[in-house]
């Protein structure tokens, strides 16, 4: 079943009839070619998840809707973007992880440097479509981009354990029992020695993902990856 966003999803009560926006509706009508009677997913990107029909006119009814809670530890990406078709693959791929927010990271080393538009433009595009696909139903929030130093103070003063990517040797990194996780991946060019001191120095944790230099986009699903076992072992 095809998944469309509804914003108004929450506040929307069984039974009633409502529209799509202009995109969804075309998807729905123009590509699926939906007639009434079929069934239709609908979400509105804050845990609000439903069953709709499609009747005529172009309208749905909602048939049913459910609320799924927010999970109780999150995981948060801090990371210096890569270029746009990396950028592109790794946004999709943090929200098919769960990742619930993410912070743009400018580095010492940063080849790219995100506008404001773009980041509440394209990039919220490109994750809603991963929500709709995975059916993640928690759209992730997104920051303006940061200089690192800003970064390592928001980190701090949202979650409450830090995790950066190292070839230092070292056991998994102790997430504790209820704490938000925040994940630092650097750009193509790595940290410098003075940015990864500085994490060290906030209190962060290591985690080693094989012998070998990943690329960014390489660094952030994996490590995102190893994470979310560590995080599910410990629900």
């Amino acid at each position: 079943m095809h998944a469309f966003r509804f914003d108004d999803l929450a506040s929307t009560n069984p039974g009633s009839l409502f529209s799509l926006d202009s995109r969804e509706e075309a998807h729905l009508f123009r590509i699926l070619r939906a007639r009434p009677g079929e069934t239709a997913a609908v979400m509105d990107g804050h845990g609000t998840l439903g069953t709709a029909v499609v009747e005529a006119d172009r309208r749905l009814r909602l048939e049913s809707k459910r609320t799924v809670p927010p999970p109780a530890r999150r995981l948060h990406l801090y990371f210096a973007p890569p270029k746009k078709q990396k950028l592109d693959a790794l946004l999709k791929q943090a929200v098919e992880l769960g990742v619930y927010s993410l912070v743009p990271v400018l580095c010492e080393r940063s080849v790219v440097q995100p506008g404001e538009n773009s980041v509440a433009g394209r990039w919220m595009d490109l994750l809603f479509e991963a929500c709709k696909q995975s059916g993640n139903p928690f759209l992730p929030a997104v920051a303006n981009p940061m200089p690192f130093a800003a970064a390592l103070v928001h980190a701090r003063g949202n979650c409450g354990v830090l995790i950066t990517g190292s070839n230092r040797t070292g056991i998994f990194p102790e997430l504790g029992a209820a704490s938000d996780v925040a994940f630092f991946v650097g750009p193509e060019g790595g940290f410098t020695d003075a940015e990864t001191d500085a994490m060290f120095a906030a209190g962060a944790a290591p985690l080693r993902i094989g012998d070998w230099t990943l690329r960014v986009e390489t660094a952030a699903v994996a490590g995102l990856g190893v994470l979310n076992v560590l995080l599910n072992a410990k629900a």
